[in-house]
């Protein structure tokens, strides 16, 4: 099978591609090839990877008007390349991740009658996604979308980000220089970390000792140097960064985290029950919204990034990590949203919207 998968702009989007292609190189002889903008995350991420990439000259359309302007005429303007990569590659599929910079390669893709599929991974369903998904043969979602597009081809089959998760293994404590026998509360605020966060846990590691648990704190490397001084608990760790981050998670007990949807899926995927704090700065607040599934689910709890947040964040650690009753049940819950088979389950779809195309 050739597959072309569009996905950037944000690891977001880019890494549940990566992770699908991942699944499928490993259980099926596909040639796989990636398209995506030459200025964002993805023109170095994919090669990382092993995936050939051919990246368009597409920009964020955001900024000043004439800024946006621009940028939404590059990407329709990039739809007649992307057809011209559609006659010399000759997928069986294009599909995509999201993001303004899937829309030229799956506008284009359509135009060829080549068999489309979208992968929505928020609670809420993009500008871009949205605009194609009436035309797509099918739309895949994390979440029960049902209420926000009036289609009848929809999938909800979870995030492949999942099996990612699935093949890493569990981290060792120790090599943390804390124990793998006391219950374990990991702080994650996404690779860059958060300044209005990093904040509120600066005052806190200050001002509170820890107590009946162990603390990781990854806090980005751009505020790693404000804690090289201090001298803490030795149940509390900082770091900057972790490139095994999916191994650490497997190995804590509580998980406070934004909400994107990668992160999110990371949680769900390791069953660990979550303390989500939702960004304020993101398009149409769908972290919020992404939380709120998990909330509903009886999976998580969130707290809200407000005046009250410290208060807040300190409270529910606290009562949580010491309950263990209420961490099994969050655990337990988690499984609900059944992503472990998610990377399957959207190859199977795929391999049987191409069947029915050929007539197979």
């Amino acid at each position: 099978m050739r597959i072309i998968f569009s996905a950037g702009g944000t690891g977001g989007h880019l890494y549940p591609a990566i992770a699908l292609a991942d699944y499928i190189s490993k259980h099926n002889d596909s040639t796989i090839l990636f398209v995506g903008s030459k200025y964002r995350i993805e023109a170095t991420k994919v090669a990382e990877h092993g995936y050939d990439f051919i990246g368009l000259d597409l920009k964020t359309p955001s900024g000043s008007v004439l800024k946006k302007a621009k940028g939404y005429f590059d990407v329709f303007k990039n739809i007649k390349k992307s057809e011209k990569i559609i006659e010399d590659f000759k997928p069986d599929v294009v599909i995509g991740f999201g993001g303004y910079t899937s829309y030229s390669i799956l506008k284009a893709a359509q135009n060829k009658k080549i068999i489309t599929l979208l992968h929505e991974q928020n609670s809420i369903i993009g500008k871009s996604n949205k605009v194609l998904a009436s035309k797509v043969d099918a739309l895949i979602t994390s979440y029960d979308l049902q209420d926000q597009v009036s289609k009848d081809n929809v999938y909800c089959l979870g995030n492949p980000t999942s099996y990612h998760v699935m093949q890493s293994d569990i981290a060792n404590l120790n090599d943390y220089d804390l124990s793998n026998d006391m219950p374990t509360v990991l702080i994650v605020m996404g690779s860059q970390g958060s300044q209005t966060i990093d904040n509120i846990m600066f005052d806190i590691l200050n001002e509170k000792e820890i107590e009946n648990y162990q603390l990781i704190y990854i806090c980005g490397n751009d505020y790693y140097e404000r804690y090289q001084d201090l001298d803490f608990e030795k149940n509390v760790k900082i770091i900057s960064y972790e490139n095994k981050l999916t191994s650490l998670i497997k190995a804590c007990d509580l998980i406070v985290s934004r909400a994107g949807a990668s992160a999110l899926t990371e949680i769900i995927s390791a069953n660990k029950p979550s303390i989500l704090i939702p960004s304020i700065h993101v398009t149409n607040n769908h972290q919020y919204h992404n939380a709120i599934s998990l909330v509903d689910a009886k999976c998580a709890i969130m707290c809200e990034e407000n005046e009250m947040l410290k208060t807040n964040l300190v409270k529910e650690i606290d009562s949580l990590i010491v309950d263990e009753n209420k961490l099994f049940e969050m655990e337990k819950n988690t499984k609900v949203f059944n992503y472990n088979d998610s990377a399957m389950n959207i190859f199977n779809l795929i391999k049987k919207k191409v069947g029915e195309k050929n007539g197979k």
